[in-house]
């Protein structure tokens, strides 16, 4: 696999007092577009897209803490930093939550399409609003932290959708988007803040949660409430909710509705069915309610997932 490195690029990119970047990879390489919009004072956001035509390695340098959280739009890329030797994985659909202290590595990419939105809140800044939170608690790590690593919430996204298509002309716009930010950030450090209580699951209890997952996705016209859920697979509440959580990284109501919208898109653009009809066979009672569901789950009506329909 041929390999490039570019190196500083991404650095004297960061830099440059631009606030639009783009064309500056060698044609060779690929397509370039960053971003950056600086928030206030300690917060940067940087949205990139870039297009690369073969693997690519840029090299980078943190050269003062920095506490990156990394939102994958489209793609996947990875960074390496040069006294360890694992990786903090950036891929399509998850958020990544790392802490970078004057630290050099590499980020690589392969010959696709990637598109991220960051947000790099500065020490200052730390200091001044986190010092309990994210300071304090990963005090005494290594220069190169991954704090989380995890899908992208649906909340998450909406916010993003919000910030990646408005477009910045005014005053307003610019309150517009400190309101999108802040909320994000919020949204974010509460999820790392908040108490993640791990209970000790045995193969017994595993195999239970599996049946309890299988028993959903038998009965979604008419699913079984917690209660009910927990006594058919001899488990208790808390158990089995804490379970699912460990397991699945979802509550069993999420992972069940994403099981079901998912199969309802498929079943719309198969083409065999109209979007009352899979309303009804995935267990919404209205359309309406269906239709609201789909949209926040795929951001696409289901009349416009029809047009997606496979013919044979």
């Amino acid at each position: 696999m041929h390999k490039l490195s570019l190196k500083d690029l991404l650095f004297n990119n960061l830099c440059s007092n631009d606030k639009i970047l783009k064309n500056t990879f060698p044609r060779e390489i690929g397509k370039d577009y960053m971003e950056k919009l600086c928030i206030q004072d300690g917060i940067l956001l940087l949205k990139t897209d870039f297009d690369f035509f073969k693997p690519t390695q840029i090299e980078t340098k943190q050269d003062e803490k920095k506490f990156v959280i990394t939102f994958s739009l489209k793609g996947n890329s990875r960074y390496k930093s040069y006294d360890k030797k694992e990786k903090i994985h950036f891929n399509e659909g998850f958020t990544t939550i790392s802490l970078f202290n004057k630290t050099e590595g590499v980020r690589e990419f392969n010959n696709e399409k990637v598109e991220q939105i960051r947000l790099i809140i500065n020490e200052d800044f730390l200091e001044r609003n986190f010092e309990e939170t994210i300071l304090k608690k990963y005090k005494n790590n290594q220069n190169l932290t991954l704090i989380d690593f995890s899908p992208t919430r649906i909340e998450t996204k909406y916010i993003l959708n919000d910030i990646y298509t408005h477009s910045y002309t005014n005053e307003l716009s610019s309150l517009f988007l400190q309101s999108k930010i802040l909320e994000l950030l919020y949204l974010e450090i509460n999820k790392i803040s908040e108490k993640k209580e791990i209970i000790s699951l045995n193969t017994y209890d595993k195999k239970q949660i599996y049946k309890a997952k299988e028993i959903l996705f038998e009965n979604i016209q008419n699913p079984p409430s917690i209660v009910e859920l927990a006594k058919k697979v001899c488990l208790n509440e808390f158990k089995l909710k804490k379970g699912f959580r460990q397991v699945f990284n979802e509550s069993p109501h999420k992972l069940l509705s994403k099981y079901k919208l998912t199969k309802a898109k498929k079943m719309l653009e198969s083409g065999e069915y109209n979007i009352n009809e899979v309303a009804y066979l995935i267990g919404y009672k209205y359309a309406n309610n269906f239709t609201n569901a789909f949209f926040k789950e795929f951001n696409i009506k289901p009349k416009d997932s029809m047009k997606n329909r496979k013919i044979y």
